[in-house]
């Protein structure tokens, strides 16, 4: 049965998509070829795949360029294009540090809001468990190694750890995540990766942890002067123990100056459990002057589960921006508003992060 939030829910989407498209089409005018140069630079912050796609379809046209030639020989190399089953198998292997500069809405992992009413009554939550907002500084590292198995087939092995601290608070919170997957190129510019995560989050209140297995069919397609990868996953998850299938459909793009993205998620109910059944993101990036811009935004919908004997659904969406305001200093805001059918987990958070230019050897 569809209730008064869930027909809700249609025209706030396409309202989030009209939004995008507006953006979209002012930023690239219909019809524009574009300079194939100019696409050589902005294919420099699309994915790995789609930059290497753009380069060889750039190469053509200005073979004479040192820069599209080295780039263009080294990603063909670090996606084992090259790799005859002889030699050094490590096609890639990358170790890096980061600060961590930001204001956290909640950085304890608390209770967003402080009362609520239900009945005629009004519903304070105890101090200690409420979220506590502020300014947070620590660090990170990362590592990745690609291990070569046959040409166009490799391993990725990843992982990240991250340290926060709050001065105002004086609590911490940290991060880690570790991936396996094992990319391999089906046919021409036609992939399939396969891929296992492991994600936890430490915070004062709470403890969250995620399993996931992934499988994704990618290809590239060029279109004119344009270059797009499309991309279909299937995504089973276990989140603090409660499991859910979900699948996703993508669209990246490299255009005039220009890279759009957007994606679509849908999800199974999970019985007696809050959980998302669809997601909408949204993004644009636009390299100015040497820098990157971006603007993104997301819109979610989840239900299940009962708070107060009230059948519990959310509505979650957010808009972010991102800037680099110096060579290797990119600030990024974002803006997030929750509506449910339980007025207890309304809220609305601002959260900004600093982040820096990775140090890698």
């Amino acid at each position: 049965m569809r209730t008064a939030c869930s027909m809700a829910q249609t025209p706030m989407l396409w309202n989030s998509l009209r939004a995008f498209l507006c953006v979209f089409l002012l930023c690239n005018p219909m019809g524009a070829a574009g300079d194939e140069l100019a696409l050589y630079r902005t294919s420099l912050h699309g994915s790995e795949r789609l930059r290497v796609f753009a380069l060889t379809r750039i190469f053509d046209q200005y073979p004479a360029d040192p820069d599209v030639r080295n780039a263009l020989r080294q990603g063909l190399r670090q996606l084992g294009e090259y790799y005859d089953g002889n030699g050094n198998r490590i096609l890639r292997s990358d170790a890096w540090l980061y600060p961590v500069i930001g204001y956290d809405g909640n950085i304890n992992g608390g209770v967003l809001n402080d009362h609520f009413r239900f009945g005629g009554l009004v519903f304070e939550a105890d101090p200690a468990i409420r979220a506590k907002s502020g300014v947070v500084g620590g660090g990170g590292f990362g590592t990745m190694t690609r291990v070569a198995l046959a040409r166009g087939t490799f391993i990725d092995l990843t992982g990240t750890a991250e340290v926060s601290h709050s001065p105002e608070h004086d609590i911490n919170r940290s991060q880690a995540e570790i991936s396996a997957c094992l990319r391999h190129n089906l046919a021409r510019w036609t992939f399939v990766d396969l891929c296992r995560v492991f994600e936890e989050a430490q915070r004062e209140l709470g403890r969250s942890t995620r399993r996931a297995t992934r499988a994704s069919l990618s290809s590239l397609h060029q279109i004119g002067g344009t270059y797009h990868e499309t991309r279909i996953e299937l995504e089973r998850s276990d989140h603090n123990s409660v499991t859910q299938d979900a699948v996703t459909f993508g669209l990246r793009s490299v255009l005039n100056g220009v890279l759009p993205s957007v994606s679509i998620s849908l999800a199974e109910s999970v019985p007696n459990e809050i959980a998302f059944r669809s997601r909408v993101n949204a993004g644009i990036y636009v390299p100015y002057n040497g820098r990157l811009y971006g603007m993104f935004a997301w819109t979610q919908f989840a239900d299940g589960g009962r708070f107060l004997n009230t059948l519990r659904e959310d509505r979650t969406t957010g808009l972010g921006v991102s800037a680099e305001i110096h060579d290797d200093v990119t600030l990024a805001v974002t803006y997030a508003s929750n509506r449910s059918t339980a007025s207890f987990f309304n809220y609305e958070q601002l959260e900004f992060q600093l982040q820096f230019k990775n140090i890698r050897w």
